[in-house]
């Protein structure tokens, strides 16, 4: 196999894999849709006690997914970009033109607004389970129990918020270095 094959079979497998992992990001994000608010309906219609009390950890784990497919899709359009775009000669390939137009218009939007959906969808699933999971045990436990929940719930959501902007940015870009 010489370098031309081997660079458009390299293409062609990673833009397959960018169109499985778009797939999986909107799969993630109906999932989270509907489980999250299914999963509080099952509790208390079975009254799961540990479901209600760890629905704030069940969405956290659906934004890690959705973050991992994410940036899969944004590891491969690196790759392209720095690896086989360079590799063909007087031809801006598509990674090059949406970061170099980034500037112009913003061609990363649809990126960034699905980006910042998600994560809204995050942050107002993720307080509405810490209050169920709160008032939950609050009815049910005494204050020291709660307490430590609401303390566990708290720490998760800063580490997660933390995680989030570190990571960020390589969720919206397939530069390498920070602007």
């Amino acid at each position: 196999m010489d370098k031309t094959e081997f660079l458009k079979n390299q293409f062609l497998s990673l833009r397959e894999e960018i169109a499985e992992s778009k797939k999986r990001v909107f799969q993630t994000m109906g999932f989270g849709l509907v489980v999250v608010p299914g999963s509080h309906f099952l509790a208390q219609a079975y009254t799961l006690d540990t479901v209600t009390l760890s629905l704030p950890i069940l969405v956290i784990v659906v934004s890690l997914v959705y973050l991992s497919e994410n940036n899969a899709i944004m590891r491969c359009g690196r790759y392209i970009k720095q690896h086989i775009e360079p590799e063909i000669n007087e031809t801006i390939g598509w990674e090059q033109w949406i970061e170099d137009n980034a500037g112009i218009f913003d061609t990363r939007s649809v990126d960034k607004n699905m980006f910042y959906a998600f994560y809204l969808l995050f942050f107002v699933y993720f307080a509405g389970s810490v209050f169920i999971a709160c008032r939950f045990a609050k009815a049910n436990f005494d204050i020291f129990f709660t307490a430590s929940m609401l303390g566990v719930y708290f720490a998760l959501g800063v580490w997660f918020l933390i995680f989030l902007f570190k990571t960020g940015y390589v969720s919206l870009t397939t530069n390498t270095k920070k602007k």
